[in-house]
Formats: C-alpha cells, structure tokens, sequence
C-alpha cells in the first residue's frame, strides 16, 4: 500500500460558488496538515450550460494555486451517464468536468455511478388506484448500462490526453429505491399481490447497480481502460452491505484490484429511508452521515488492512458540519495506518 497522500472534501454546498470561502477553506486545510483537496466542479461554478466556464476558470485557477496543495476533482452529484432523457446534456457536462480537473492538473476525476431514476413510481399508497407501478425492465436497464460503460470508454481517450483518471464511485441505496421499498412491505403486509406490477424488493438493486459492489466491478471491467477505474466509497458500502446484504470486507477485497481512489468517512450502516434530512438522522444514527472516522461503526482496522495492494490518496469525505474535528480525523487516519503498519505521509516527511 502506497499512500500518495491524505486529502480532504471541499463541500459542494457550503462553497455555494464562493471562491473567497473556498479561499479559506484551503487555508484552513494546509494549517491543518492536508496534502489533497478534492474540489466539486459544481461547488466553484466551473460549468455552465454543459461547458466549461472559461471566464470563471481563471478565478478559479489563480485561487487553487496560493496554497501548496494538490487536488482531485468530483463530478456535479447528479451527473448520470444513465439517463435516457437529457443524454447529451449529461455527456457535455462530464466532459466539461475532465476539462476542468485537467486544467488545475488533477489526476483524479470522481463520478457517480449511473443509476435509473424511478420517480414518478414511488408516489406512494395513492399509486395503487393507477397503474403507476409499472418500473422500467431488465432489457431497459441493461441496455443504459451499456450506453454508460461505451460513453466512459469514450470519454477515456480524452481524459488520458489530460492525464486524467475517472473513477467510478458505489453508491449507498437511493431515496426511490427506499421507498419502493417501504412501499412494497406496507402493501404487501395488507396482502395485496404486487407480483404483476412491481419488482421484488430484492430486485430494486437493479436500478442502482453502484449499490451493489459486485456490479460496478463488473461494469468497470467492461468498460476496460485503464484510466477508468473505481472510487470505494466506504461509508456508502457499509450502508449497501446491510440493506443489500453482500459481505462488506469481502467487497473490499473484490473491488481493490481496481480501486484507485477512496472516501473515507464514517456511519452506522443504517439506511436513511425516506426522511433525508441531517437532524431527522443524525440522532437515530441513520444514512450516510459522513461522520469523522471513529464516531461510527465502520471497523476500519479491518478496512485498512485490505488496502494493502492500494496505491493513491486516502480523501476524508466530512460534512463540513463536523470541520471543528478534520483535524483529529486526519490524526486518527494516520494513527489507524501505523497500527497497521503501513508508511503513512506524516511519517515521510
């Protein structure tokens, strides 16, 4: 295991597109001892209309270069190779964000795994007077799949020309997936037969295949270049793990041969369900908290301990909430790496 560094997440929504917060942020990540920042393209308000705004770019760069760290870049959240509706528009803004992290020289680009959004199917009980529980099939599904896996492989070419790594991030289960979810063992409690109309819950999976890890493997080998790759993102897999139900250190071990990037944060592998928001969760220790490593149950002793073919950076994923405590977190990740074992960049310096 070579570590090429520790880095730490700009967040999206507390930048809000202010190149002054980002300013002290960065500041405020150098004292602390940070050698990456990972910047979302949609935090800095570097795309526009699906292309690359060249006139906001120059801010942007002449703000990343004050300070002597190294960066990654993450793709606009929302961002679906996926999407059958607004295809093109997707593509363009994708290539935009490798435009952007090979303009301040990042090697790597960090995109969401596609997904099939089921929106209108989840309105809830009301659906059942309406024939609205029909969800897209098997055959749909997989032929976005293979549109998602020969646009990546496109997409690669540029991206190589940069210097330009994507990485593919797993996902935790999506608020649709949840709530058909919920919806089916509601209904299904009262005895209603769903078997014509909906998928199983077990099924739900297939609409969200960076959910399970065993999926987006595959389709990273399908797209087969070598600068696509995976970002394990493991506070999202210990919440797939639990509501998936596949072996959650046995994924890391599936998954290392082509992982190269990796979010570190914590969580007690509990889904969110329905309610997204922080203060509905955080007490009931519920959904992707993106906790400081330590205040959940993550065993990541165990975690680091599979790491050992990974050679990258090691990014802390934090919601900004908890920025008072970056800095324990960044000593607790070096203490967990001398425990076991592993040369840490403290200690290389």
């Amino acid at each position: 295991m070579a570590i090429k560094g520790i880095g730490i997440n700009a967040h999206s929504a507390r930048l809000g597109g202010s190149l002054e917060v980002l300013e002290r942020d960065l500041a405020y990540f150098q004292r602390l001892g940070f050698d990456f920042v990972e910047i979302p393209v949609h935090g800095v308000d570097a795309i526009l209309n699906g292309r690359l705004n060249s006139r906001h770019m120059r801010r942007v760069k002449e703000t990343l270069v004050r300070l002597p760290l190294k960066y990654t870049v993450h793709c606009p959240d929302l961002l679906n190779l996926m999407d059958a509706e607004d295809f093109p528009m997707h593509r363009s803004v994708f290539e935009a964000s490798i435009e952007f992290a090979g303009e301040i020289g990042a090697e790597i680009l960090v995109y969401h795994s596609g997904r099939i959004e089921l929106r209108d199917e989840y309105l809830g009980e009301v659906v059942l007077t309406r024939e609205l529980l029909t969800l897209p099939d098997r055959a749909f599904v997989k032929g976005r799949e293979q549109v998602e896996r020969e646009t990546l492989a496109e997409l690669a070419e540029l991206a190589k020309g940069l210097g330009v790594t994507i990485c593919v991030e797993n996902s935790d289960p999506m608020i649709e997936e949840g709530a058909l979810w919920e919806l089916t063992r509601r209904i299904q409690q009262k005895g209603i037969d769903l078997s014509y109309r909906i998928a199983p819950a077990g099924d739900i999976a297939m609409y969200n295949y960076g959910g399970t890890i065993d999926r987006l493997v595959e389709q990273v080998k399908k797209v087969g270049r070598d600068n696509v790759a995976i970002a394990f993102d493991f506070g999202h897999a210990y919440i797939a793990s639990r509501y998936y139900g596949f072996d959650f250190l046995e994924a890391i071990e599936l998954a290392i041969p082509l992982v190269k990037h990796v979010h570190l944060h914590d969580d007690f592998g509990k889904p969110a369900g329905l309610d997204r928001r922080h203060m509905v969760l955080m007490p009931d220790g519920k959904g992707d908290l993106h906790l400081p490593i330590g205040w959940g149950e993550i065993p990541y002793r165990e975690v680091f301990s599979r790491l050992k073919g990974y050679n990258g950076i090691l990014l802390l994923e934090i919601n900004p909430r908890y920025r008072d405590y970056y800095g324990e977190a960044l000593q607790e990740t070096r203490r967990l790496l001398a425990e076991c074992g592993i040369p840490n960049t403290e200690a290389a310096e």
